[in-house]
């Protein structure tokens, strides 16, 4: 999906994931298999809260911050904003795509967090902090490009191709970082 390159962030938190989210799980089994869940993600921009509840993997309730959310994605209006300008956003949409029970499973017991660290063409660099189940350790950095996250998140490579062929740097905590591996898998 092609974002306009002069959306607003309140604009693509508010209207454009939500309905790309939605979109991504009718299309998906998630309703099937998260029946009587509930998944909370907040994006933090600056300080200013976007939340998320997915319900029974289909239903998505958009709101303020959620004290104690799943997920908690903290990026700088200046790189979302360069983002959603140079359409790099499948590390922002790609969590919804393919939403299963192990990814939420995964999402359900991992604590700790983890920085992407996206290299751009340019050189300049996209950085995004998840914090899991609101613990801020242990911490994992992954390095990479955007094109190697875009790949990732669209399923056309995983983690391990990406570490063993060098394409992804991993600093700190080792055992966090593998235990990420359902919400990219």
């Amino acid at each position: 999906m092609v974002i306009a390159p002069n959306t607003s962030i309140d604009q693509f938190l508010t209207e454009i994931m939500p309905k790309v989210a939605t979109e991504m799980l009718q299309n998906s089994n998630a309703p099937k298999e998260l029946g009587g869940t509930q998944i909370t993600m907040v994006v933090e921009v600056n300080g200013k809260s976007y939340g998320f509840k997915v319900k029974d993997g289909k239903d998505i309730e958009t709101c303020g911050d959620i004290a104690n959310a799943m997920l908690r994605l903290k990026i700088s209006e200046a790189d979302l904003k360069k983002m959603i300008e140079t359409n790099n956003l499948d590390m922002l949409l790609g969590m919804q795509k393919d939403l299963t029970r192990a990814r939420y499973n995964a999402l359900s017991s991992l604590k700790g967090s983890f920085i992407a660290k996206l290299k751009n063409d340019d050189g300049s660099e996209f950085t995004i902090e998840a914090i899991l189940n609101g613990a801020t350790s242990p911490q994992s950095i992954f390095r990479m490009t955007t094109k190697d996250s875009a790949a990732l998140m669209k399923k056309e490579t995983n983690p391990v191709n990406l570490f063993m062929s060098g394409a992804m740097k991993i600093e700190g905590d080792m055992s966090f970082a593998m235990a990420t591996q359902p919400l990219f898998t």
